[in-house]
Protein backbone atom coordinates (compact mmCIF):
# COMPACT_ATOMS: atom_id res chain seq x y z
CA UNK A 1 0.00 0.00 0.00
CA UNK A 2 1.36 3.13 -0.89
CA UNK A 3 0.33 6.60 0.96
CA UNK A 4 -1.09 10.11 -1.19
CA UNK A 5 -1.41 13.45 0.36
CA UNK A 6 -4.93 13.97 -1.29
CA UNK A 7 -5.12 17.68 0.18
CA UNK A 8 -3.68 20.30 3.00
CA UNK A 9 -5.51 23.30 4.04
CA UNK A 10 -5.01 25.19 7.21
CA UNK A 11 -7.00 27.92 9.53
CA UNK A 12 -6.21 30.95 10.90
CA UNK A 13 -7.77 33.55 13.24
CA UNK A 14 -8.92 36.90 11.65
CA UNK A 15 -7.30 39.13 13.82
CA UNK A 16 -3.67 40.17 12.80
CA UNK A 17 -1.44 41.91 15.38
CA UNK A 18 1.78 43.54 13.45
CA UNK A 19 5.38 43.77 15.48
CA UNK A 20 4.19 47.88 16.91
CA UNK A 21 1.93 46.08 19.40
CA UNK A 22 4.47 43.60 21.20
CA UNK A 23 6.99 46.60 20.69
CA UNK A 24 4.57 48.96 22.87
CA UNK A 25 3.87 46.33 25.31
CA UNK A 26 7.48 45.34 26.05
CA UNK A 27 8.11 49.31 25.98
CA UNK A 28 5.64 49.73 28.86
CA UNK A 29 7.57 46.72 30.79
CA UNK A 30 11.10 48.45 29.81
CA UNK A 31 12.42 45.44 27.52
CA UNK A 32 13.57 46.49 23.91
CA UNK A 33 12.45 43.62 21.65
CA UNK A 34 13.96 45.02 18.62
CA UNK A 35 16.69 42.81 18.28
CA UNK A 36 14.60 39.57 19.29
CA UNK A 37 12.28 40.69 16.19
CA UNK A 38 14.87 40.40 13.81
CA UNK A 39 16.52 37.26 14.91
CA UNK A 40 13.04 35.51 15.14
CA UNK A 41 11.89 37.64 11.04
CA UNK A 42 8.65 38.41 12.70
CA UNK A 43 5.97 40.74 11.06
CA UNK A 44 2.55 39.88 11.62
CA UNK A 45 0.67 37.19 13.17
CA UNK A 46 -2.50 35.83 13.24
CA UNK A 47 -4.08 35.98 16.75
CA UNK A 48 -7.51 35.26 18.02
CA UNK A 49 -9.63 37.48 19.76
CA UNK A 50 -12.69 35.29 20.29
CA UNK A 51 -12.43 33.86 23.96
CA UNK A 52 -14.54 31.02 22.21
CA UNK A 53 -12.27 30.05 19.77
CA UNK A 54 -9.90 26.93 21.03
CA UNK A 55 -7.38 24.41 19.06
CA UNK A 56 -10.50 22.29 18.92
CA UNK A 57 -12.36 24.73 16.75
CA UNK A 58 -9.73 25.68 14.64
CA UNK A 59 -9.18 22.01 14.03
CA UNK A 60 -12.93 21.78 13.33
CA UNK A 61 -12.84 24.33 10.86
CA UNK A 62 -9.10 22.86 8.84
CA UNK A 63 -10.59 19.35 8.93
CA UNK A 64 -13.75 20.54 7.48
CA UNK A 65 -11.72 22.24 4.57
CA UNK A 66 -9.75 19.75 3.36
CA UNK A 67 -12.70 17.26 3.61
CA UNK A 68 -14.03 19.58 1.22
CA UNK A 69 -11.42 20.31 -0.43
CA UNK A 70 -10.58 16.36 -1.32
CA UNK A 71 -13.81 15.74 -2.58
CA UNK A 72 -14.44 12.79 -1.14
CA UNK A 73 -17.12 10.40 0.55
CA UNK A 74 -16.95 11.14 4.04
CA UNK A 75 -17.83 7.81 5.08
CA UNK A 76 -14.78 6.35 3.62
CA UNK A 77 -12.36 7.84 6.35
CA UNK A 78 -11.78 5.11 8.54
CA UNK A 79 -9.18 6.61 10.95
CA UNK A 80 -9.20 10.50 12.44
CA UNK A 81 -6.13 11.45 14.92
CA UNK A 82 -5.84 14.59 16.51
CA UNK A 83 -2.58 16.60 17.71
CA UNK A 84 -2.16 19.72 19.93
CA UNK A 85 0.05 20.68 22.53
CA UNK A 86 -2.59 22.82 24.01
CA UNK A 87 -5.83 20.47 23.57
CA UNK A 88 -9.13 21.75 24.62
CA UNK A 89 -10.07 18.18 25.96
CA UNK A 90 -8.03 15.46 27.53
CA UNK A 91 -11.87 13.91 27.61
CA UNK A 92 -13.03 12.52 25.68
CA UNK A 93 -10.55 12.87 22.93
CA UNK A 94 -10.06 16.11 20.65
CA UNK A 95 -10.70 13.36 17.78
CA UNK A 96 -14.25 12.11 18.76
CA UNK A 97 -15.57 16.18 19.00
CA UNK A 98 -13.96 16.45 15.17
CA UNK A 99 -15.40 13.11 14.36
CA UNK A 100 -19.11 14.52 15.99
CA UNK A 101 -18.76 17.36 13.60
CA UNK A 102 -17.97 16.06 10.84
CA UNK A 103 -20.12 13.20 11.22
CA UNK A 104 -17.94 10.28 10.44
CA UNK A 105 -18.87 6.48 9.99
CA UNK A 106 -19.04 4.50 13.27
CA UNK A 107 -16.11 2.94 11.74
CA UNK A 108 -13.97 5.11 11.96
CA UNK A 109 -11.07 5.25 14.84
CA UNK A 110 -10.58 8.47 16.17
CA UNK A 111 -7.87 8.95 18.58
CA UNK A 112 -5.33 11.65 20.60
CA UNK A 113 -1.70 12.86 19.73
CA UNK A 114 0.31 15.12 21.57
CA UNK A 115 4.31 15.16 21.13
CA UNK A 116 4.17 19.28 20.94
CA UNK A 117 5.70 21.05 18.48
CA UNK A 118 6.52 17.88 16.59
CA UNK A 119 3.30 16.55 16.68
CA UNK A 120 2.14 16.68 13.36
CA UNK A 121 4.99 15.68 11.81
CA UNK A 122 5.02 12.52 14.10
CA UNK A 123 1.35 11.68 13.56
CA UNK A 124 1.85 11.74 9.77
CA UNK A 125 4.62 9.44 10.16
CA UNK A 126 2.80 7.37 11.94
CA UNK A 127 -0.51 7.26 10.25
CA UNK A 128 1.04 6.61 7.36
CA UNK A 129 2.76 3.55 8.30
CA UNK A 130 -0.35 2.23 10.05
CA UNK A 131 -2.25 2.78 6.18
CA UNK A 132 0.64 0.82 4.76
CA UNK A 133 0.31 -2.35 7.10
CA UNK A 134 -3.64 -1.80 6.82
CA UNK A 135 -5.30 -1.68 2.84
CA UNK A 136 -8.92 -1.43 4.99
CA UNK A 137 -7.79 2.07 5.82
CA UNK A 138 -9.15 4.03 2.69
CA UNK A 139 -8.75 7.49 4.19
CA UNK A 140 -7.47 8.94 7.23
CA UNK A 141 -7.80 12.32 8.30
CA UNK A 142 -4.37 13.95 10.62
CA UNK A 143 -5.19 17.06 12.30
CA UNK A 144 -3.56 19.53 14.03
CA UNK A 145 -3.76 23.11 16.29
CA UNK A 146 -2.21 24.87 18.73
CA UNK A 147 -2.84 28.05 20.50
CA UNK A 148 0.66 28.76 22.11
CA UNK A 149 0.04 32.63 22.31
CA UNK A 150 -2.91 32.48 24.55
CA UNK A 151 -1.06 29.87 27.10
CA UNK A 152 2.19 32.59 27.27
CA UNK A 153 3.29 34.51 29.54
CA UNK A 154 3.24 38.25 28.47
CA UNK A 155 6.03 39.31 30.57
CA UNK A 156 8.16 36.73 28.40
CA UNK A 157 9.62 38.17 25.18
CA UNK A 158 10.86 35.37 23.18
CA UNK A 159 7.43 33.13 23.46
CA UNK A 160 4.73 36.44 23.52
CA UNK A 161 5.96 38.17 20.64
CA UNK A 162 6.76 34.71 19.00
CA UNK A 163 4.00 32.74 19.33
CA UNK A 164 0.80 32.52 16.85
CA UNK A 165 -2.61 30.42 16.44
CA UNK A 166 -4.11 28.14 13.43
CA UNK A 167 -5.22 24.57 12.90
CA UNK A 168 -3.80 22.52 9.80
CA UNK A 169 -5.64 19.36 8.37
CA UNK A 170 -4.01 16.61 5.81
CA UNK A 171 -6.11 13.93 3.71
CA UNK A 172 -4.09 11.17 2.97
CA UNK A 173 -5.15 7.98 0.78
CA UNK A 174 -4.35 4.65 0.93
CA UNK A 175 -3.57 2.65 -2.49
CA UNK A 176 -2.01 0.35 -4.67
CA UNK A 177 0.14 0.39 -7.45
CA UNK A 178 1.00 3.79 -6.85
CA UNK A 179 4.11 6.04 -6.01
CA UNK A 180 3.90 6.41 -2.07
CA UNK A 181 4.21 10.68 -1.05
CA UNK A 182 5.27 9.27 2.68
CA UNK A 183 8.46 7.80 2.21
CA UNK A 184 10.33 8.34 5.57
CA UNK A 185 11.15 9.77 8.90
CA UNK A 186 13.59 10.46 11.16
CA UNK A 187 14.03 11.86 14.78
CA UNK A 188 16.29 12.46 17.49
CA UNK A 189 15.18 13.30 20.90
CA UNK A 190 17.34 15.43 23.76
CA UNK A 191 16.28 14.83 27.14
CA UNK A 192 18.27 17.19 28.88
CA UNK A 193 16.15 19.68 27.90
CA UNK A 194 12.78 18.46 29.33
CA UNK A 195 12.80 20.37 32.37
CA UNK A 196 13.43 23.67 30.54
CA UNK A 197 9.78 24.35 28.92
CA UNK A 198 6.86 23.13 30.81
CA UNK A 199 2.87 23.46 30.27
CA UNK A 200 1.22 23.81 32.85
CA UNK A 201 4.19 24.67 34.94
CA UNK A 202 3.45 23.20 37.86
CA UNK A 203 1.97 20.81 36.48
CA UNK A 204 -1.96 19.52 35.87
CA UNK A 205 -2.42 17.56 39.18
CA UNK A 206 -1.43 21.38 40.87
CA UNK A 207 -3.04 23.16 37.76
CA UNK A 208 -5.95 21.56 39.26
CA UNK A 209 -6.37 21.30 42.77
CA UNK A 210 -8.38 23.17 44.75
CA UNK A 211 -5.98 24.27 47.63
CA UNK A 212 -3.56 27.22 47.46
CA UNK A 213 -4.39 27.94 43.93
CA UNK A 214 -1.98 29.19 41.15
CA UNK A 215 -1.41 32.25 40.11
CA UNK A 216 -2.37 32.62 35.99
CA UNK A 217 1.22 33.48 35.25
CA UNK A 218 1.95 29.74 37.21
CA UNK A 219 -0.69 28.34 34.72
CA UNK A 220 1.01 29.12 31.48
CA UNK A 221 3.70 28.14 29.32
CA UNK A 222 7.45 28.32 31.34
CA UNK A 223 10.25 29.09 28.92
CA UNK A 224 13.38 28.76 30.99
CA UNK A 225 16.18 30.04 28.09
CA UNK A 226 18.43 27.49 27.26
CA UNK A 227 21.04 26.54 24.20
CA UNK A 228 18.81 24.79 21.55
CA UNK A 229 21.91 24.74 19.12
CA UNK A 230 22.22 21.23 19.27
CA UNK A 231 18.38 20.25 18.94
CA UNK A 232 18.47 22.50 15.63
CA UNK A 233 21.68 21.04 13.95
CA UNK A 234 20.12 18.10 14.40
CA UNK A 235 18.23 19.19 11.48
CA UNK A 236 21.44 18.65 9.42
CA UNK A 237 22.11 15.37 10.65
CA UNK A 238 18.36 13.79 9.94
CA UNK A 239 18.50 15.74 6.35
CA UNK A 240 21.69 13.41 5.71
CA UNK A 241 20.38 10.43 7.24
CA UNK A 242 16.95 10.66 5.32
CA UNK A 243 18.72 11.24 1.78
CA UNK A 244 21.43 8.43 2.43
CA UNK A 245 18.74 5.48 3.50
CA UNK A 246 16.75 6.51 0.77
CA UNK A 247 19.88 7.10 -2.03
CA UNK A 248 19.15 10.75 -2.65
CA UNK A 249 21.30 13.63 -3.58
CA UNK A 250 20.53 17.39 -2.10
CA UNK A 251 19.97 18.14 -5.66
CA UNK A 252 16.83 15.92 -5.57
CA UNK A 253 15.21 17.82 -2.99
CA UNK A 254 13.04 20.57 -4.19
CA UNK A 255 12.13 22.07 -1.05
CA UNK A 256 12.87 21.83 2.69
CA UNK A 257 9.97 22.91 5.17
CA UNK A 258 11.30 23.50 8.44
CA UNK A 259 10.69 25.04 11.79
CA UNK A 260 9.15 28.65 11.73
CA UNK A 261 10.39 29.27 15.12
CA UNK A 262 13.05 31.75 14.22
CA UNK A 263 14.01 33.12 10.90
CA UNK A 264 17.61 32.46 11.98
CA UNK A 265 17.48 28.84 12.77
CA UNK A 266 16.67 28.18 9.19
CA UNK A 267 19.53 30.66 7.84
CA UNK A 268 22.03 28.58 10.04
CA UNK A 269 20.70 24.67 9.18
CA UNK A 270 20.84 26.40 5.39
CA UNK A 271 24.26 27.38 5.84
CA UNK A 272 25.16 24.25 7.39
CA UNK A 273 23.59 22.35 4.21
CA UNK A 274 25.09 24.73 1.55
CA UNK A 275 22.08 24.80 0.27
CA UNK A 276 20.50 28.14 -1.58
CA UNK A 277 17.72 30.28 0.03
CA UNK A 278 14.73 29.36 -2.18
CA UNK A 279 14.69 26.22 -0.86
CA UNK A 280 13.98 27.07 2.58
CA UNK A 281 10.12 28.87 2.49
CA UNK A 282 9.94 31.39 5.31
CA UNK A 283 6.32 32.22 6.06
CA UNK A 284 6.99 32.70 9.85
CA UNK A 285 6.80 36.67 9.13
CA UNK A 286 3.16 35.98 7.79
CA UNK A 287 2.13 33.78 10.27
CA UNK A 288 3.92 33.93 13.22
CA UNK A 289 5.52 30.59 15.21
CA UNK A 290 2.47 28.29 14.87
CA UNK A 291 4.05 25.32 16.84
CA UNK A 292 2.94 22.17 15.26
CA UNK A 293 1.68 23.43 12.31
CA UNK A 294 4.30 25.63 11.35
CA UNK A 295 6.23 23.30 8.80
CA UNK A 296 2.84 22.64 7.13
CA UNK A 297 2.09 26.29 6.51
CA UNK A 298 5.50 26.64 4.37
CA UNK A 299 3.99 23.20 2.41
CA UNK A 300 0.91 24.53 1.90
CA UNK A 301 2.09 28.63 0.86
CA UNK A 302 4.74 26.42 -1.85
CA UNK A 303 1.99 24.54 -2.92
CA UNK A 304 -0.79 27.56 -3.28
CA UNK A 305 2.28 29.34 -4.91
CA UNK A 306 3.52 26.41 -7.49
CA UNK A 307 6.69 26.46 -6.05
CA UNK A 308 6.92 22.54 -6.03
CA UNK A 309 4.88 20.08 -8.26
CA UNK A 310 3.32 17.09 -7.88
CA UNK A 311 6.64 13.99 -7.59
CA UNK A 312 8.96 16.99 -6.40
CA UNK A 313 10.67 15.54 -2.71
CA UNK A 314 10.60 17.53 0.44
CA UNK A 315 11.88 17.54 3.57
CA UNK A 316 9.64 18.69 6.79
CA UNK A 317 11.75 19.20 10.22
CA UNK A 318 10.84 20.34 13.45
CA UNK A 319 11.78 20.49 16.95
CA UNK A 320 9.45 20.24 20.25
CA UNK A 321 9.82 20.62 23.56
CA UNK A 322 11.71 17.75 25.27
CA UNK A 323 13.45 18.62 23.57
CA UNK A 324 12.60 16.03 20.15
CA UNK A 325 13.54 16.97 16.91
CA UNK A 326 11.86 15.31 14.08
CA UNK A 327 11.60 15.42 10.19
CA UNK A 328 10.38 13.14 7.44
CA UNK A 329 10.98 12.79 3.55
CA UNK A 330 8.07 12.86 1.36
CA UNK A 331 7.09 13.18 -2.54
CA UNK A 332 4.11 15.84 -2.69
Amino acid sequence: MNIKIKAIEYYHPESIYSNDYFINHFNKLGINIDGLLKTTGRDKRYLSDNPEENTLTMAIKAAKKVVQASNIDKDKIDLIVSVATTPEYLSPTCAMKIHNELKLSKRCVAYDLNANCTGLIIALDQVARTMKSNKRIRYALVVGADQLFRNADPTDALTYTNFAESGCALLLENKENDLSDYIDNSTFSFNKFSKYITFPEKGLSNTLAKEEPLTLNEKKIHYDDFDSTEAFNSCVDSVYELLDRNHLEKNDIKLYCLSQFAKSNIDAIREALQEPEEKFPFVGGKFGYTGLTSPFLALKHAIDNNLIQRGDYIILWTVGAGVVASGCLIRY
